[in-house]
């Protein structure tokens, strides 16, 4: 769509007919409800992958059953502000988009009140309208969420990372209050998940950063080297995590203090809920940013398994060929071999069995 690859998974076709299960006994609406669903999100997906490029940043947009999600890559270069236009992109083109179809709605007859084109009508605006609207509230991972960091770190750097995990909770517990008020279980199950992901990650975040420690993703607009940006829209590849250990040049060490505040901590834990979800290729981002950070086996297996499912079999090889394949565990190998027969190249089973042979001890080492 607009030249950006779209994938659709079967899962959100079977959410958006589970979201309109109440029209089950009318078929002609809730197949306009699952239609209405479908373009809206599209078009939400859209107004994110046309900021990507408006910025240069390729992009693709998939479908799942959280909703939408678009991929960028090449996201580095971008300034805070930039970021910030991406993550409203979405919400606004929904907005024009309502906006257009309302004015329309003046202008042109829709026939009666209950009948499929004034229901139709109703749903469009609900959904570009209300759940753009939603979408802003300031709790990550959703738009606002970003948003509203992207602007603070914009101006302040990583000094109030808790501040906005805390804001993030107490929104989700006031939507928790909503849904239980209105009997809405759909609402209240992704305001608990949305609470539990910010609270998890303020509980792994420190009270104050370390004023010595180098951060792993500077604020953008004075990064000293080209290192990849943390975003759940877009993942990088695991080669360039890997490349990025070696730090910049000593001539281009970071002088601002606040360049030296860290980010938020454990994207393990983030990378894990998300592939636990059922969400792998939201998961793979934070994980490799994870296993570059610390290489541990748990990590490695996690990431290896996201690669897996969202047929990312060069990131394998990549990672097979990185000085982190060392880290990784006994089972993680063996599921590697277990797909490396998957319309996977022969070589990955030949790095998986050199990386094992490598690890047995010489006869004499042995004893």
């Amino acid at each position: 769509m607009a030249g950006f690859p779209v994938h659709l998974h079967p899962l959100f076709l079977l959410v958006s007919l589970a979201t309109g299960w109440s029209l089950i006994s009318e078929p002609a609406r809730l197949a306009l409800w699952v239609a209405i669903v479908f373009v809206s999100v599209l078009l939400h997906e859209l107004g994110h992958a046309l900021a990507f490029r408006r910025y240069g940043c390729a992009s693709r947009i998939e479908l799942h059953g959280m909703g939408g999600t678009t991929h960028a890559t090449g996201v580095g270069h971008l300034t805070h502000q930039q970021s910030a236009w991406v993550s409203f992109a979405g919400p606004g083109i929904g907005f024009a988009a309502g906006g257009l179809v309302w004015a329309a709605s003046k202008l042109l007859p829709t026939g009666e009140p209950g009948g499929l084109v004034h229901q139709g009508l109703q749903q469009f605006l609900f959904v570009n309208i209300g759940w753009g609207l939603f979408n802003l509230l300031p709790v990550q991972p959703m738009d606002g969420g970003h948003l509203l960091a992207d602007l603070v770190r914009a101006r302040n750097g990583y000094r109030y990372e808790r501040w906005l995990l805390g804001i993030g909770i107490a929104t989700a517990v006031a939507v928790l209050g909503l849904a239980i008020w209105s009997k809405h279980i759909w609402l209240g199950l992704l305001a608990m998940m949305l609470g539990m992901m910010n609270f998890e990650q303020l509980r792994r975040t420190p009270q104050q950063a370390p004023a010595a420690a180098r951060t792993f993703f500077p604020p953008k607009a004075r990064r000293a080297a080209p290192l990849p940006e943390p975003s759940s829209q877009g993942p990088v590849s695991v080669q360039r995590l890997m490349d990025s250990l070696r730090g910049p040049p000593a001539a281009q060490a970071w002088t601002e203090e606040e360049d030296e505040l860290e980010g938020p901590h454990d994207p393990a834990l983030v990378g894990e809920m998300l592939l636990d979800s059922g969400l792998p290729e939201l998961a793979v981002h934070p994980l490799q940013t994870a296993f570059t950070q610390a290489p541990l086996p748990r990590t490695g297996h996690a990431l290896v398994l996201a690669l897996l499912r969202t047929g990312r079999l060069r990131d394998v090889s990549a990672l097979l060929d990185s000085s982190h394949a060392k880290q990784l565990s006994e089972d993680t190998l063996a599921l590697i071999s277990e797909h490396a027969g998957e319309a996977a190249p022969a070589t990955l089973a030949e790095r998986v069995t050199a990386l094992r042979h490598g690890r047995t001890p010489a006869p004499d080492e042995s004893r």
